[in-house]
């Protein structure tokens, strides 16, 4: 059976808050079967996030809380975020968390990175460093959030937050990890070239 992967979008640079808002709206046309999904891939303006599992007391100003699992994060330029707003292949949330890790790997992979999951399915790793976080949300087996992936930044925003309850000190990038450069566009070239990592059905026809 051959597979058609979904539309992958690709929006540029754009604030958290806009596209949030359009994630939400895209999760309910989805639903409702009036789109097919789409995969957004996106680098954010600065901002920190929080998802259900941050302590009352780790919230402050100018973090947003959102629906998705994990703790607090940081998007900003340099990060690479892919929001798969798609029906889930199986309705398994464990296999949906083991997808991501497997892009992340396959996205290190494109530039020599050798790199492996979290044992919670919640990030990818690389020297035993962390250069990409995940975290979902999932409505009527559709899901929402997705998977930042450090491709060049700076790494001091990290340091005002324990990102994902993990020491600042853990995050890195993957052009670090490569020991080169990595631009934008080509880290959202071997995106695209994984995402059937993500939306594949494995189960037996």
């Amino acid at each position: 059976m051959s597979i058609v992967p979904p539309d992958v979008e690709y929006l540029g640079r754009a604030p958290y808050e806009r596209v949030l808002q359009q994630m939400r709206t895209l999760q309910a046309e989805v639903h409702a079967g009036r789109d097919p999904g789409r995969i957004l891939l996106v680098e954010h303006d600065p901002v920190y996030t929080a998802g259900r599992a941050t302590p009352p007391a780790d919230l402050r100003e100018g973090i947003v809380p959102i629906e998705r699992g994990g703790k607090i994060t940081y998007h900003g330029p340099g990060q690479l975020v892919v929001y798969p707003i798609v029906h889930l292949p199986r309705r398994d949330l464990r296999d949906w968390l083991r997808r991501f890790e497997a892009f992340g790997i396959a996205v290190a992979a494109a530039f020599g990175v050798t790199a492996k999951g979290s044992v919670d399915g919640t990030g990818v790793f690389a020297n035993g460093r962390k250069f990409a976080s995940i975290g979902i949300a999932v409505k009527h087996w559709v899901s929402m959030h997705g998977i930042g992936i450090n491709i060049a930044m700076e790494l001091e925003p990290w340091y005002a937050v324990q990102p994902c309850g993990l020491s600042p000190d853990l995050m890195t990038d993957l052009s670090r990890a490569a020991g080169r450069p990595i631009a934008m566009h080509e880290a959202v070239e071997a995106a695209r070239a994984a995402v059937l990592t993500l939306t594949a059905n494995t189960d037996p026809v």
